[in-house]
């Protein structure tokens, strides 16, 4: 039986959007596996979505994919048959939806905000306090919008998310070390981190799904393992096969490389705050998911090269 005829009986199905992503990448063949009916919604659509997820991806032919806009109305109809929906595109995107999904028969809701919210809650730079005001509000709408429509919701905080070649956050700086053959520091990069593995997000919303203790609560989903940002550039190195080479450099001309780089368009969200944060620490207990739902996540294992 194909995934396309089995998506609309039940009451196991499981609308995805956002499913073009790292995390969708993991989480459509965990659900498959374990049982659920998937309904993929991209913009990109199935055959680009393949492409960009290589062809061993293990989830190919594993969901009911729908190319649509999620900004648009009309999520609803994707809806019909299924009780979850995980979003996984921007937390904004998803309260102007909730209505429509409640009326579609979708019951429970889990989305994705960002430990942004917190680490970058300090920052001089105007678009970076636009974004964590983005997340607060978010978050808020989500929980109003939720108790209005009666729908449960949980709400996932992740780090710094790695894991499949397809992350902006291991990849810029693996190209870094690719180019220069070397990687600048601001301070030492003695600023604690915690990267997640997006494959360990994925397992959550899975986990999630079948825990009732988990409705209407916000979890930080953090790594397992706490390492310095130096530690963490270096595993990159190690990773791409090379020696660990820093170049200790003042934060502002750090900073104005940034800015430099924020000319172009792949780039321009970088600014001199990136570089501060090198020395701030971005640890989160994620003990409340761990006793929950025995969140359980990997240490750092970063991987430097796309999907194949």
């Amino acid at each position: 039986m194909t995934a396309s005829s089995r998506i609309g009986d039940g009451q196991h199905g499981v609308l995805l959007t956002g499913a073009a992503s790292q995390i969708g990448y993991f989480l459509i063949p965990r659900l498959a596996v374990a049982g659920y009916r998937v309904r993929a919604v991209s913009r990109r659509g199935e055959l680009q979505a393949t492409r960009i997820f290589g062809s061993r991806w293990a989830g190919a032919g594993a969901a009911h994919w729908v190319q649509a806009d999620p900004v648009q109305p009309g999520l609803g109809v994707p809806a019909r048959g299924c009780s979850t929906w995980i979003h996984l595109g921007p937390l904004a995107l998803l309260p102007p939806r909730l209505g429509e999904m409640a009326a579609a028969g979708v019951s429970r809701v889990i989305a994705f905000g960002s430990t942004s919210r917190f680490t970058k809650a300090d920052s001089a730079h105007p678009k970076e306090q636009r974004t964590v005001a983005a997340l607060a509000a978010g978050e808020a709408a989500l929980a109003n919008e939720c108790a209005q429509h009666g729908l449960g919701w949980t709400l996932f905080r992740p780090t710094l998310i790695h894991g499949a070649g397809l992350d902006r956050n291991v990849m810029v700086i693996a190209g870094a070390i690719r180019h220069f053959g070397f990687f600048p520091l601001v301070g030492g990069g003695t600023g604690l981190r915690q990267p997640v593995h997006a494959d360990d997000l994925a397992l959550a919303c899975v986990q999630a799904i079948g825990t009732g203790q988990s409705l209407n609560q916000a979890y930080d989903l953090s790594g397992g393992e706490v390492l310095s940002y130096r530690d963490m550039v270096g595993r990159i190195f190690a990773a791409l096969g090379r020696p660990g080479r820093f170049l200790p450099v003042p934060v502002a001309a750090f900073g104005l490389a940034l800015w430099c780089l924020s000319r172009l368009p792949r780039y321009r969200d970088f600014n001199v705050e990136m570089a501060r944060r090198m020395t701030q620490d971005m640890v989160f207990a994620h003990d409340e998911a761990a006793h929950t739902f025995a969140y359980s996540p990997r240490g750092f294992e970063p991987v430097v090269e796309p999907p194949a």
